[in-house]
């Protein structure tokens, strides 16, 4: 449908370049958005991947520009965002700290980071970083198969392993889980160890896309994955969702972002339709799970009625 809408605006549009460009932009948050999943089907709202992929990218850029060493660099953004992962881990799940206020600290300090960061400049990074990432094959970059890579392993992991059975549980209540004698603490840390690993392959690939780390990277990641991820189908409230309808908000965002973007709307224009679409598809969502309800439970009353008592 929404394909359709920009098609009737803009036919050019709608071409096989269109659509690798928008794979190619939005890879990142597709990432973050993998690992979102998990924190809110398992309660947890993580405000802070947008800004640590800002910090991580910095990491990086000095570590390139102290060393001369692409290698070094990456270690470096991955040993940054695990050790930023930990840390929120222990506070959430040691200290019993809301996920939200822990969070949005990281949010807040880590882009305070990044904007002191080389004065805000952005810090170029070589190595053959950008030519590995930009590379492409049938006009698809390395980023087409990552993202379908992440989303397949996120899918399994969630339906098909202990860890993704307990984040449910975790999200249902997590005293709950503790008294069906779940590690509640052990599992919320490999949640945020999740986030951390996917925060750090999007920098990479964002560093990779324009060679640079640039300190205001990553902003609006954490809102737009949580977008994605409630568009998908899961609830804020922890306990249900799938990788796979994450996924479709993902496509939902890119198409509907990158048609917005094509049209040459003013940024107020721009955050103003986008705003509205979105509360329009979450209020259809909303009144197509009310339709299934009130039908199961019209289904369901013959058969109670003609029970014998």
């Amino acid at each position: 449908m929404l394909l359709g809408f920009f098609a009737a605006l803009e036919p050019k549009w709608i071409s096989g370049n269109t659509f690798q460009l928008l794979v190619a932009q939005y890879t990142p948050l597709a990432l973050i958005s993998m690992a979102m999943t998990f924190s809110v089907i398992a309660g947890h709202i993580d405000l802070s991947p947008g800004s640590m992929v800002g910090l991580t990218g910095v990491v990086m850029g000095l570590a390139f520009t102290w060393t001369g060493n692409i290698w070094l660099a990456l270690l470096a953004g991955l040993g940054v965002a695990v050790c930023v992962g930990l840390f929120q881990a222990a506070l959430v799940a040691g200290l019993g700290i809301n996920s939200v206020v822990v969070t949005l600290g990281t949010y807040i300090w880590a882009r305070g980071l990044c904007d002191a960061a080389n004065n805000g400049a952005p810090i170029a990074v070589g190595g053959g970083i950008s030519k590995v990432v930009n590379a492409s094959r049938e006009g698809f970059t390395l980023t087409a198969p990552v993202v379908v890579g992440a989303f397949l392993v996120g899918a399994y992991i969630l339906r098909r392993t202990r860890f993704g059975r307990y984040c449910y549980a975790m999200g249902g209540g997590q005293m709950f889980a503790r008294r069906a004698g779940i590690n509640v603490a052990g599992y919320t840390t490999g949640i945020f160890l999740l986030m951390a690993l996917m925060v750090a392959a999007a920098t990479f690939i964002t560093v990779g896309q324009i060679a640079s780390a640039d300190t205001s990277a990553g902003t609006n990641f954490e809102l737009n994955a949580i977008i994605a991820v409630v568009i998908g189908g899961s609830s804020l409230t922890g306990g249900t969702g799938s990788v796979g309808r994450t996924a479709l908000g993902v496509a939902f965002l890119s198409i509907l972002n990158g048609g917005l973007a094509n049209l040459g709307l003013a940024e107020s224009a721009f955050d103003l339709y986008s705003g509205l679409a979105f509360v329009c598809v979450l209020t259809l969502q909303v009144l197509i799970r009310r339709t299934i309800v009130e039908r199961e439970g019209l289904l369901a009353e013959p058969s109670l009625e003609m029970s014998p008592a």
